[in-house]
């Protein structure tokens, strides 16, 4: 069996999908790396759990340790945090997002546009919530 070509995933985009697999399969605390991922992103776990298609009780669950992931959880796990870093990283780059190209990429990474709007809100809020936090912290230092 071979695999499509990615067409617009950039290769950056790649290694940071197999950072977060690596993550994943190779340290303890599975639910923990979830987690952690979640609230990088600022999301909730009903927020979550709506872009997953899963309920909050369980992602809790999976958080937890009391649940394992399934091999399709956590492909679009890893697939969902690469477009929100994808998103954050147009958002950071340019005034304007290049939505035709983030419709390709999720696409690409098997969501619909319903899901990528949730994204692009979660993504956009996280960043500027960052980015507000870094202009805080200068004005403290006083540079």
């Amino acid at each position: 069996m071979t695999s499509k070509p990615l067409l617009y995933t950039p290769e950056w985009l790649v290694s940071f999908q197999k950072e977060i697999a690596g993550a994943l399969f190779l340290i303890q605390g599975t639910g923990e790396v979830i987690c952690g991922y979640r609230k990088r992103y600022g999301m909730s776990q009903e927020d979550f759990g709506g872009l997953m298609d899963l309920r909050r009780e369980s992602i809790s669950r999976i958080e937890t340790g009391s649940v394992t992931p399934t091999f399709d959880f956590a492909k679009k796990f890893i697939n969902a945090m690469a477009l929100i870093e994808a998103i954050r990283v147009e958002r950071a780059q340019h005034k304007e997002i290049d939505v035709h190209f983030l419709e390709n990429l999720a696409k690409e990474l098997g969501f619909n546009r319903k899901k990528l709007e949730f994204m692009i809100k979660i993504a956009v809020e996280s960043y500027d919530k960052k980015l507000v936090k870094i202009q805080k912290s200068l004005k403290e230092i006083k540079i």
